[in-house]
């Protein structure tokens, strides 16, 4: 009854839209702005250049233009934005826990999401708000929000492109490009803000107003007729959330050069350098990683319409961790992975990608000693055209081949119709999985303080079956735009703590099994409204019934109901604006780790207010508040950033 209820969710944003002012045909501004976005170029739902517009899969951009203006500081504080995704208990501070974060009702440190930076596979530890060290979490603020060129999201199965972890979705965090003229860009920022709650254990936070920054540069240009680049640099600290004040940085260092060989080869080459460390001298706890990543790309013409892609890039993490609860801890981990793809055009109305992938991820950690896994791919799309480019049908299948946990054989079907100038209808469905991780499956025993927990070699990959259909309708002249979509997914084997029986050092044990099913279903809806002029009203929901098949139980950390509203502004001259935001949850449930803890986190609303305006030629200054009215975090058993406040000056010259 709630599905068919919340399927009145688009007829209610249409009539409150028809009630706003909108401007005419010729008017300027925010209308014209987003002509031009779905004018923009994706690649992440096809691994092939497509406009926004048109591209058949389900695609969310977010671009420079919206990352600038926003109230964000990292990828998480974005994504609130986007329906499906609830990062209502994610603080956006570097180093925070992101352990509650979901999309669709499944955890995204737990890889249900894969997660790119310029379409390359990543990992990441806690530098990028993951709570699990070794770099076996898997958060979303790897890139500072500074470096970011846009982001696109493409929601719904995507094992068929991309093999294990695409269950609910990618991400794929694009970074700044080498410009044609010399350009240099600076800032920073500082401010303050408060933390409440208590963690899991029943421990409340002192000295509860901390103080946070960034500063960053980078300068980008032509440094030869067929050369550009860019390097980038940027600083970010706060003191964290934890029960005491902590310091916490991260510094991140970027490079890149694109070169034109040929008027047919193109290469692109970068390498980054991230270290992040947090440190409390009273209690000793001390944590320091440092993590490279290097990469090459190729874009060769082979002749017209025909395409070859070489992609290789290698990234490791080594971590030292001093911590006085799980004792000390190493790591070093890695991937390597070289992918060769093609392109072409096959009997005028087909657009063939086919490609072969390999990855080797090693782990030597205190409790993975020597772990390495291999997986070897092959994966074939065709992109069928018909009726003039109105019907699109992309049949796809991916085979991974793991040394560990086996074959899988994942297929996808996508299809998009276009019956009118502003109406679309896009429809897959799709198999993905989600192999387990070393953690999981190779460790030694680990102390969680109040349990033990072992491994288990003999888990099977997760499974999961998704299809989804959505309906993107323009109104008046493409001021008003709405999107509705509804999914259902089903997964199989998924992996959860079970109880052994047994007892070990006075503690029990728990370990890993394929255990449980879910079956997730929901519907997102969103709505862009011109309103007149740069005035823009910008709505998100997302009802979402996320329940464990075997019990019937509600998923954790999973709202049912979500909201989300946006209220933008640019002057007429683009020299000053500033936005409103709105954020709702309902309640959630948690998992319970220690008799403190709260079955429930309550509802929670937040308020965020953003003014810029640009003091001098290329100078922007920006005044923010997140949670304006200091909203509690009510039943969660995480340490909680309140209100915040934050000064910013930006420069682009």
């Amino acid at each position: 009854m709630k599905i068919q209820r919340l399927k009145m969710v688009p007829v209610i944003i249409v009539a409150a839209s028809l009630m706003l002012p909108s401007g005419g045909r010729g008017d300027s501004g925010i209308g014209e702005r987003d002509m031009m976005k779905m004018k923009e170029i994706v690649v992440t739902g096809t691994k092939t250049d497509k406009l926004l517009g048109e591209v058949p899969v389900e695609t969310v951009l977010i671009t420079r233009e919206e990352i600038e203006e926003s109230n964000a500081r990292s990828v998480a504080a974005l994504l609130r934005q986007v329906p499906g995704f609830n990062f209502s208990q994610q603080n956006d501070l570097t180093g925070s826990m992101g352990y509650k974060n979901t999309i669709r009702g499944l955890n995204v440190e737990a890889r249900y999401l894969l997660v790119l930076v310029d379409g390359q596979r990543v990992f990441s530890g806690y530098h990028s708000g993951g709570m699990s060290s070794a770099g076996f979490s898997h958060n979303v603020n790897i890139v500072p929000v500074t470096l970011i060129e846009r982001i696109e999201i493409v929601k719904g199965p995507g094992s068929a492109l991309y093999g294990s972890d695409a269950v609910v979705g990618v991400l794929n965090i694009i970074t700044r490009q080498p410009s044609e003229e010399t350009r240099v860009s600076a800032g920073g920022g500082y401010g303050s803000f408060e933390v409440g709650g208590m963690d899991y254990l029943g421990t409340r936070p002192k000295n509860t107003s901390r103080y946070r920054y960034d500063a960053y540069a980078a300068v980008s240009g032509r440094i030869s007729k067929d050369i550009k680049g860019m390097v980038s640099f940027s600083h970010e600290a706060n003191e964290g959330t934890h029960a005491a004040p902590y310091d916490i940085y991260r510094n991140y260092v970027h490079g890149r050069l694109e070169m034109a060989l040929a008027d047919n080869l193109v290469l692109n080459a970068g390498a980054e350098y991230t270290i992040w460390e947090e440190e409390d001298d009273i209690s000793g706890d001390s944590k320091k990683e440092t993590a490279p990543r290097l990469y090459l790309n190729a874009d060769y013409r082979i002749a017209p319409l025909h395409n070859l892609r070489f992609k290789a890039y290698y990234q490791n993490l080594d971590a030292d961790f001093r911590d006085p609860l799980y004792g000390d801890q190493k790591a070093d981990v890695s991937y390597s992975d070289a992918e060769i793809q093609y392109t072409g055009s096959v009997l005028r109305n087909h657009l063939v990608t086919a490609g072969v992938e390999y990855l080797r991820e090693s782990f030597d950690t205190g409790i993975v000693v020597d772990k390495k896994i291999v997986t070897t791919s092959a994966y074939v799309q065709d992109e069928w055209s018909l009726m003039n480019g109105r019907l699109v049908m992309i049949p796809g299948i991916r085979f991974d081949d793991n040394d560990v946990y086996g074959q899988e054989w994942n297929p996808k079907f996508s299809a998009m119709f276009a019956f009118g100038e502003d109406s679309r209808i896009r429809a897959s469905v799709g198999r993905s999985f989600k192999a387990p991780s070393a953690l999981i499956t190779s460790a030694e025993p680990i102390n969680h303080i109040v349990q033990w927990v072992f491994s288990n070699p003999d888990l099977k990959p997760e499974r999961s079956v998704t299809w989804q259909i959505g309906l993107e309708q323009g109104f008046f002249d493409r001021r008003v735009r709405l999107s509705t979509t509804y999914y259902h997914t089903s997964v199989r084997d998924m992996i959860n703590y079970a109880a052994t029986g047994d007892i070990w050092l006075g503690l029990p044990v728990l370990t890993h099994e394929n255990m449980n099913e879910a079956t997730i279903q929901g519907i997102e809806a969103s709505a862009d409204i011109f309103i007149a002029g740069e005035l823009g009203l910008h709505l998100n929901y997302a009802y979402t019934d996320a329940r464990n098949s075997m019990t019937d139980e509600r998923l954790i950390d999973t709202p049912e109901h979500s909201f989300n509203a946006m209220l933008d502004y640019s002057g007429p001259a683009h020299d000053w604006g500033g936005a409103i935001t709105f954020g709702y949850s309902s309640d959630q449930h948690n998992l319970i780790f220690a008799p403190t803890a709260s079955p429930k986190t309550e509802p929670f609303t937040s308020v965020g207010v953003n003014v810029w305006k640009e003091v001098v030629d290329g100078g922007r200054l920006t005044v923010q508040v997140d949670n304006l009215f200091d909203e509690e975090l009510k039943g969660s058993d995480t340490i909680y950033a309140g209100r915040s406040f934050m000064a910013r000056l930006d420069f682009e010259l």
